[in-house]
């Protein structure tokens, strides 16, 4: 239904009090039928399943997935999950999938064997809305079928991403996705598409902080355009970053710790220059020489810093032909997500892994895909200057991309059976069946006790905020 309506021409939407932008037409590209575009909806999802196909084979709770919010919501009523704050900020769609969950099995609707399908089921939904606006969103990148298909493709295969599949903790960043991509395409014409990009943008904010992060952007774009329909985008999303802000926000312990400006642009042109152009390997390689060098503040830590802001400024200069092509604003919002993400917003990490891109890959994702879907929108421009460099670095970035898929990192592609874990729990019902990684754990007793009133008191239960404010740090000690 959403693919029928948003390919069907509308009427011109007079935008008011501002005149709308002149390339408004009909909504999303021609270059594919409807049954062509459902048949790649289809291909993009058959490629995320296979990105990690033993998570589908054991089932799987993430990490924080089902140690955290999982026993959460086992433990507390539901009213008081699905509102939870953790971590800094609440995460609405972690919190509500989680709550369903376990409502599913306490009822008997599942058995607690499947639970993990659940959220994996949800999060594989969120997974397929980024493919679905490239799909069905205008904008003059996607007026041809390769690069439909490449932005597909970047999606769907970007190297270091596995972090944020199949897992309703990450939903948040496929959602700040979509504002991205929001912000890039056309303002839709037709009433009920314009609806579902406004509910897209007002959940994003409400699930983590990455799409606050592209507020300016839209405040921006909305001054170039003068169109009443981006300007709704505009306060759509500045509302829930308000809610969010005001009434869920709180400071952690674990973030903020600034990165100076070199180490910075170092962190960025390795997960955004070298990882996606030349591979991990490589770029984990040169990682270790930057940290190594970082200590004397030596010639490869400041060059590559002087390279990285010569890289990344020539692909704004590049993309900026015009305030409104699509390029500069997919440019512009992954390097603006990613140096808050990286400057300011990672959990702690040992200072030599932070410059490896295989780890917390969590962060490369909004801004890598970003990136690469703004190389695609320039590599389109007809007898552009230096457009075969660009064509270029965009192939570099698939064959990257293809060259890692069937190689996710062990964390990501291999865990317990949670049917045999659920199973010793039966057996056994103080044992806390063990989650992905597997030094990750879920609590499953039948005790209801809150958690402190202070996130800094550490106390017992492993799904409170201090508990699992001393397992990061211990983790991130360890390794």
């Amino acid at each position: 239904m959403l693919l029928k309506h948003l390919s069907n021409r509308a009427r011109s939407w007079n935008a008011l009090p501002w005149k709308g932008p002149a390339n408004h037409g009909a909504e999303g590209s021609h270059a594919f039928s409807l049954y062509q575009k459902l048949l790649l909806l289809a291909g993009f999802l058959v490629l995320i399943l296979l990105r990690l196909p033993q998570v589908w084979q054991f089932g799987r709770f993430f990490y924080e997935e089902g140690t955290i919010f999982f026993s959460y919501a086992w433990h507390r009523p539901a009213s008081e999950a699905l509102w939870r704050s953790f971590a800094g900020y609440t995460n609405l769609a972690a919190n509500a999938s989680t709550v369903l969950a376990v409502n599913l099995v306490r009822s008997g609707t599942i058995a607690l064997e499947h639970a993990p399908y659940v959220t994996m089921g949800i999060a594989t939904l969120f997974q397929l809305i980024p493919a679905a606006l490239i799909l069905t969103g205008k904008g003059t990148w996607l007026d041809t079928r390769s690069a439909v298909i490449a932005s597909l493709l970047i999606v769907a295969i970007s190297p270091m991403t596995e972090e944020v599949f199949a897992n309703v903790l990450h939903i948040q960043f496929h959602l700040a996705l979509c504002a991205g991509l929001i912000l890039a395409l056309d303002v839709p014409i037709h009433r009920r598409a314009r609806i579902l990009y406004g509910v897209l943008l007002f959940l994003a904010p409400l699930c983590g902080p990455g799409a606050i992060i592209l507020l300016p952007l839209f405040c921006l774009r909305t001054l170039i355009d003068k169109d009443a329909g981006r300007a709704m985008q505009t306060i759509v999303l500045g509302t829930a970053a308000a809610i969010q802000l005001l009434f869920f926000y709180t400071a952690s312990p674990l973030r903020g710790d600034l990165l100076d400006p070199v180490s910075l642009l170092d962190l960025l042109f390795i997960r955004l220059g070298v990882m996606p152009l030349l591979s991990a390997p490589i770029a984990n390689l040169y990682g270790v020489q930057i940290f190594a060098d970082s200590r004397d503040h030596g010639l490869i830590w400041l060059g590559t810093a002087v390279i990285a802001f010569a890289y990344f400024a020539a692909l704004l200069a590049f993309a900026s032909r015009s305030r409104k092509d699509p390029a500069i604003w997919l440019i512009s919002s992954g390097l603006l997500v990613a140096s808050v993400a990286f400057g300011a917003g990672m959990l702690p990490l040992p200072p030599g892994v932070v410059y490896l891109s295989t780890a917390a890959q969590r962060y490369n994702f909004v801004p890598l895909t970003l990136i690469g879907m703004g190389l695609v929108a320039m590599s389109t421009r007809a007898n552009a200057p230096l457009a075969w460099v660009i064509r270029g670095l965009t192939f570099l970035f698939l064959a990257s991309g293809a060259l890692t898929y069937a190689a996710p990192i062990d964390d990501m592609a291999h865990g317990p059976n949670w049917g045999d874990e659920v199973a010793r729990w039966r057996a056994n019902n103080q044992y806390r069946p063990k989650v992905w990684p597997s030094t990750w754990e879920v609590d499953l007793s039948s005790g209801h006790r809150p958690c402190p009133a202070r996130a800094d008191d550490s106390g017992d239960l492993p799904y409170c905020e201090g508990a699992w404010t001393k397992k990061v740090l211990e983790d991130s000690r360890a390794r």
